[in-house]
């Protein structure tokens, strides 16, 4: 796996150098992260393919708006492998995830 680090550069190309603007967009997108983390963990937990699918995608979305070009190519592939029951970079995906959890955890205040 190609070593990423999440990033803001979009998000403060759509702030425009608003800092309210920028904590509010943080702030929705912490909060949708770590909602439909949760979701994606149960469905894991309950074996539901069809509702991991669901989560995968949101969560790819969130990889994508962090920069994360790679991971998001990631994702998308595990999004596709669990449309053919198959499990692969299920491991690569979940790194991905624990590592956007790292960065938020680790962003103080914008």
């Amino acid at each position: 796996m190609i070593n990423e680090t999440p990033n803001l550069e979009y998000l403060e190309q759509l702030a425009a150098g608003d800092p309210k603007v920028r904590q509010t967009i943080f702030d929705v997108m912490v909060k949708e992260y770590f909602a439909d983390y949760q979701e994606y963990k149960a469905a894991i937990a309950q074996n539901d393919v069809k509702k991991s699918i669901t989560f995968v995608h949101r969560l790819k979305h969130k990889i994508g708006f962090l920069g994360m070009e790679y991971s998001y190519q990631i994702a998308h592939r595990y999004e596709e492998e669990l449309r053919r029951n198959s499990d692969r970079f299920q491991s690569e995906f979940e790194a991905v995830l624990l590592k956007i959890q790292e960065f938020i955890n680790s962003t103080p205040s914008l």
